[in-house]
């Protein structure tokens, strides 16, 4: 398909920033993509059609919907065809830094008072009463479930018992 290189360098560009791209199969549709406003889906489609023939991208197809993921080789080649440095990466491959959370049982009191103030031993011995709840042997409704009754099979139904 012929297609103009500064529409190619705009879809590859936004693979590489992104690591990802998808794309609808209505054909003539414009891609929802900001930067990519003016292509269909189709150029967008057979563009990454070839990175794939070519073994740069990953194709993922589901529903309605086309999802590629670009891989080691295709970064590299996608580095080099756009002139990009090596320390520039795709977002899919960044790290992002998570803000530290404090565990819900740490606390700087030593008392028996909980992370909200209640008291701590009185939750763990309702949750302990709650976990015995039904599991005393002489409580037959604690049998209750799938799989507690015992199987018995009594012949005689269906079609094959023969009447002598």
């Amino acid at each position: 398909m012929f297609m103009q290189k500064t529409d190619r360098n705009a879809i590859y560009s936004v693979l590489f920033r992104s690591g990802v791209m998808f794309a609808e199969r209505a054909l003539q549709k414009r891609h929802p993509d900001e930067s990519l406003k003016h292509l269909t889906n189709l150029q967008v489609i057979k563009t990454l059609q070839s990175l794939k023939s070519r073994g740069y991208v990953s194709e993922q197809a589901a529903w309605r919907h086309y999802y590629w993921c670009l891989n080691n080789d295709g970064i590299e080649y996608l580095r080099g065809y756009l002139h990009m440095p090596t320390e520039v990466v795709p977002t899919t491959l960044q790290r992002r830094m998570e803000p530290v959370r404090m565990s819900r049982n740490s606390n700087n009191n030593n008392d028996d008072r909980g992370p909200r103030g209640g008291g701590g031993q009185r939750e763990f011995k309702e949750r302990e009463d709650r976990s015995t709840y039904r599991r005393n042997e002489d409580d037959k409704t604690g049998n209750v479930g799938a799989g507690a009754a015992s199987l018995e099979f009594r012949g005689g139904f269906g079609r094959g018992r023969r009447w002598e």
